[in-house]
């Protein structure tokens, strides 16, 4: 704003999604500046004013900062998409009290030289899905209830049912073109609802299993919560890698 203010968006552990104008931040001698890079963690102090959407910045500091991201631009696309997701989901307050150390924790993970940034994303992804209320059932058979064998039979196919939110097995009828998912990568899924972000970070994975988890993530969303709409850092994240952008993304 201006030719050295900035407005900006910051996501709060109290308060969800805050818009304010930081006047003077884009000055060479700004003291805030720093705090207000993205994705950066800051305490500030800010004065508020009922009715009034944009309110101004007083004071702000760096908390935590990853210095790791920006310097690996897969791990930036993915850890923007993270924020981006943040910016576009209806949260409450209770839910922002949930999102925001998991958001966090999701980003310490990613600043890992070895963590891989696509699978931080995608428990992320698993994790918002929770807190929002529709979190895919992966653990028994929509139909029959029976348990997945996911993870004593790794070669084990089973369909999944995107409206319902949940798979089949190979015992109970299947629905036509529902998309299938390998035992593996049924495993992954579960594991992105209950592990930490840290624990998963490292995990390797075969590039089937990634292709499914990718294709299972944009069929969901794009059911479940098609207001979110496509993310603009998916697309840097796919043009820095050289593919083509996955039809509907």
């Amino acid at each position: 704003m201006g030719e050295t203010s900035k407005l900006v968006t910051l996501f709060t552990r109290e308060l969800g999604l805050l818009k304010i104008i930081a006047k003077g931040a884009r000055s060479t001698k700004s003291r805030i500046g720093a705090a207000l890079e993205p994705l950066t963690v800051a305490r500030i102090v800010y004065y508020q004013k009922e009715n009034r959407e944009l309110q101004f910045l007083s004071q702000a500091d760096i908390v935590e900062f990853f210095p790791n991201l920006p310097v690996a631009l897969e791990k930036w696309g993915y850890a923007n998409a993270c924020a981006e997701l943040v910016a576009r989901a209806q949260t409450s307050a209770e839910a922002t009290a949930k999102l925001y150390p998991i958001l966090l924790n999701t980003l310490r993970a990613m600043n890992e030289p070895a963590a891989d940034g696509r699978i931080c994303f995608w428990g992320f992804q698993m994790k918002l899905l929770g807190i929002l209320g529709v979190a895919p059932s992966l653990r028994r058979c929509l139909h029959c209830g029976a348990a997945s064998l996911a993870v004593e039979a790794g070669g084990s196919v089973y369909r999944f049912d995107i409206a319902r939110g949940g798979f089949l097995c190979d015992r109970c009828p299947s629905i036509i073109g529902a998309p299938t998912l390998s035992g593996a990568t049924l495993q992954a899924l579960a594991d992105f609802q209950t592990l930490s972000a840290e624990k998963f970070s490292l995990r390797k994975t075969s590039p089937i299993v990634r292709r499914e988890i990718e294709n299972f993530f944009r069929a969901y969303f794009a059911f479940h919560l098609e207001e979110i709409g496509s993310l603009v850092s998916l697309k840097f994240v796919h043009k820095i890698a050289g593919q083509s952008l996955p039809s509907g993304k």
